[in-house]
């Protein structure tokens, strides 16, 4: 994944600008994350939810008995009227990891989807889907991962075969793991991961950036130059950057300078640093004049970031001194800008440096 300081855009991914999330805060795993961090994944019906025991309809993933326990089950840190509680005769498909005789659900009441007839409400999805789907979904993710951990090329067979399936969240797990767990991607692994370009373009990009994929280059440079889609262009600029091809510099320049939708300007100068890593102070100069507040905030986020002081695999040498006093001045600069969006983010950045390089 991207280890970035960015600033909050209304028009792309909302990403924290201020720091890591709270300790207490939950980040709800989507199926393939619960799928993954599973030791056991069964279809049950609750028989006694004093005792917190559960009948095994089907075992999707590991083993379990035909019984099984419930430990920590119920969200203690909740409020009573949203804690989810075990209902007799409901059926869940449940997460769980082994401890010791008995199983907890992972993430406690996420872990546990309600079941009704054949769907299945799971609150990382805006509506309820199919058991038979889920399951299939489930059997297939369980499949894929076991592979993956073997390493080497069965991983990266896995991955080829996740990007080419028809089925959203066998794909989503390929986007959201394969570049963490894939160092450099076979010719194979690549082809199935461009074909999913534009459809897929905001995920493709951050894998293009990830493995700095030049083949990718002259693909997503058409798009930027021909898309009339202005989210296909910002996507497009980001992965440019990321293929690291000099030869596109001046095409990621000139969208950073007079492109008509604003986000595609402000991820071209993104692209632009991730091209020129310490090289890029001087187009973020530029970036910081433009009349957008929201590109002037992406180069801000961009100064910061290209000194990688947060990032434990650096694409460029360590930054110098002199070159953390350069961008300090211009953060300095920034906090008197007029827009409180950008004047905000130059605090925060300034405020990272000091964290780091005190």
């Amino acid at each position: 994944m991207l280890r970035l300081k960015p600033v909050l855009f209304a028009w792309f991914c909302l990403l924290a600008s201020a720091g890591m999330a709270q300790a207490s805060e939950i980040i709800v795993l989507g199926l393939h994350g619960r799928a993954e961090v599973s030791d056991t994944i069964v279809l049950g019906r609750v028989v006694d939810p004093t005792r917190a025991l559960v009948a095994v309809e089907r075992v999707l993933k590991g083993a379990a008995p035909k019984q099984i326990t419930l430990t920590a089950y119920i969200d203690g840190s909740l409020r009573a009227a949203d804690r989810k509680p075990l209902l007799r005769e409901a059926r869940e498909l449940m997460f769980l990891r082994k401890e010791g005789d008995a199983y907890a659900p992972v993430q406690n009441q996420y872990g546990r989807l309600t079941v009704v007839g054949d769907r299945v409400s799971d609150s990382s999805r805006f509506e309820p889907r199919r058991l038979s789907e889920t399951v299939a979904s489930i059997e297939r993710l369980v499949a894929l991962q076991a592979r993956a951990s073997r390493g080497g090329i069965e991983a990266d067979r896995a991955y080829v075969d996740a990007f080419r399936h028809s089925d959203v969240e066998v794909r989503s797990w390929a986007f959201a793991t394969a570049d963490q767990r894939i160092k450099v991607p076979s010719p194979a692994l690549t082809d199935a991961l461009l074909a999913r370009w534009p459809k897929d373009a905001d995920d493709v990009a951050n894998a293009v950036l990830n493995w700095r994929l030049r083949r990718a280059a002259p693909l997503v440079a058409q798009t930027l130059t021909t898309s009339r889609e202005g989210n296909e262009r910002v996507a497009a600029a980001m992965a440019l950057g990321g293929t690291g091809d000099l030869t596109y510099l001046p095409l990621l320049r000139r969208v950073a300078s007079s492109d008509a939708h604003a986000p595609a300007r402000a991820e071209a100068y993104f692209g632009i640093m991730w091209m020129l890593g310490p090289d890029s102070l001087g187009d973020l100069r530029l970036g910081a004049k433009d009349a957008h507040e929201q590109v002037r905030a992406q180069a801000v986020s961009g100064a910061y970031n290209l000194l990688e002081l947060e990032d434990p695999e650096p694409r460029w040498p360590p930054a110098s001194s002199a070159l953390i006093a350069e961008v300090r001045a211009f953060l300095t600069e920034m906090l008197s800008d007029p827009a409180r969006l950008v004047s905000d983010n130059a605090t925060s950045m300034l405020a990272y440096i000091a964290q780091h390089r005190p």
